[in-house]
């Protein structure tokens, strides 16, 4: 019975992941290149400092920025209802080329099918004029296939780093949560700190050596964040 407490306590500990901490400095006017020193608590495992001046501001980290989704992904698509508008452009500038050469006609309808063909799908800006350019190279460049791609494409991309890059934290020792930071610039600046408390892992598979993926999946995770506003003068 006691080992049984003693295992249900040990386990109930483990999955708790309410996380929370707390940052507060010893001054919240200071001048440029003056120490501030701050004191942090908390229950997580991890800790992490975004001290608001450029490339430390949390509101342009990875994290807030990204929300999960996947960054920088190009993606153009052609809808049915721009390919409609582009058929008839398309068929003029065929007929006009057939006539001038009798010798190398192309064939709109061909071509219209293998547009057709790309339709709701996603590629590279690239990608997407290598595809017009592989149906009608005797028509048109590939500059002009570009240009096709960003007339006629949807453009779907997810461009989100941010000029400069994310902006970064700084790592704390759990074991010594203390931290001094000197701003070099005039300004107001927001302080965060960012804790984060993962679970135990929850192996994939049946959890054996040869039958179980890493990855971040497999840990739940809860993260809370606390402020503090510097004025530097």
């Amino acid at each position: 019975m006691l080992l049984t407490l003693l295992f249900s306590f040990t386990s109930c500990e483990k999955d708790e992941l309410d996380t929370w901490v707390s940052i507060e400095a010893d001054k919240t006017e200071v001048a440029i290149n003056e120490t501030v020193s701050f004191k942090i608590t908390g229950n997580a495992e991890t800790y992490v400092v975004y001290t608001g001046d450029t490339g430390r501001d949390f509101a342009k980290s990875y994290l807030v920025i990204t929300e999960g989704k996947k960054i920088d992904q190009e993606e153009y698509v052609l809808t049915k209802a721009s390919l409609d508008t582009w058929t008839p452009i398309l068929n003029a500038e065929i007929i006009a080329f057939n006539l001038l050469n009798p010798k190398a006609t192309l064939d709109a309808n061909a071509i219209i099918a293998g547009l057709g063909a790309l339709v709701d799908k996603s590629y590279y800006k690239d990608t997407a004029a290598n595809r017009i350019r592989e149906l009608m190279p005797t028509l048109k460049t590939y500059t002009d296939c570009g240009t096709l791609v960003v007339t006629y494409f949807t453009n779907k991309s997810v461009l989100l780093t941010p000029v400069g890059g994310f902006s970064t934290g700084v790592a704390l020792n759990r074991n010594n949560l203390t931290y001094s930071y000197k701003f070099a610039t005039a300004g107001t600046y927001i302080v965060t700190l960012l804790g984060t408390k993962l679970s135990d892992k929850e192996y994939s598979g049946s959890g054996y050596i040869d039958d179980r993926t890493s990855s971040a999946e497999e840990y739940n995770y809860k993260r809370n964040t606390d402020t503090v506003t510097i004025v530097v003068k």
